[in-house]
């Protein structure tokens, strides 16, 4: 097996793990950590940091459904990349711009619920941060994932 699919299939079974599982204890600590980094950042007081982080709470719960739905794509993927049909890789496709879409959706849901507890210019640098986080996590599943294979040549045709 390789090695981006056995790291993507660990991610998947740690995204669905029990909580007492050693994966998913690790991947808690990791959601910890971020929320300690977006706090400090966020340098905010008292109530404003009391509501921000209840609703960030609640944010990031949505969101961790929408990346589990991407992690589950990008493991249909893993399964599929060498051998990928026109029809697989349509509905990879489709399912991988829904993700996509989903994630868009749920942060301009979210960013108005924000302007409820933050100012404007708080809900921008939230977003600021949550972004820089996204690009990493993107950059590591690029680094992971290989391009797909084009379909083998049919001699004669």
């Amino acid at each position: 097996m390789k090695k981006w699919i056995a790291a993507i299939s660990l991610a998947a079974v740690a995204a669905f793990a029990m909580p007492n599982d050693e994966v998913q204890l690790v991947m808690m600590s990791k959601m910890a950590q971020k929320k300690a980094i977006v706090l400090a950042t966020m340098n905010l007081d008292g109530e404003k940091k009391e509501a921000f982080g209840n609703l960030y709470d609640e944010y990031q719960e949505k969101m961790a459904k929408v990346l589990g739905d991407k992690l589950n794509v990008i493991v249909q993927y893993a399964k599929n990349y060498e051998k990928l049909d026109d029809a697989t890789a349509k509905k990879l496709m489709t399912d991988w711009f829904k993700t996509k879409e989903d994630a868009l959706a749920l942060q301009k849901e979210y960013a108005k619920k924000f302007e409820k507890v933050l100012t404007p210019a708080e809900v921008i640098r939230y977003m600021q941060i949550e972004n820089r986080f996204h690009i990493l996590r993107e950059a590591e599943i690029a680094e992971l994932v290989p391009l797909a294979q084009p379909p083998k040549a049919i001699p004669g045709k």
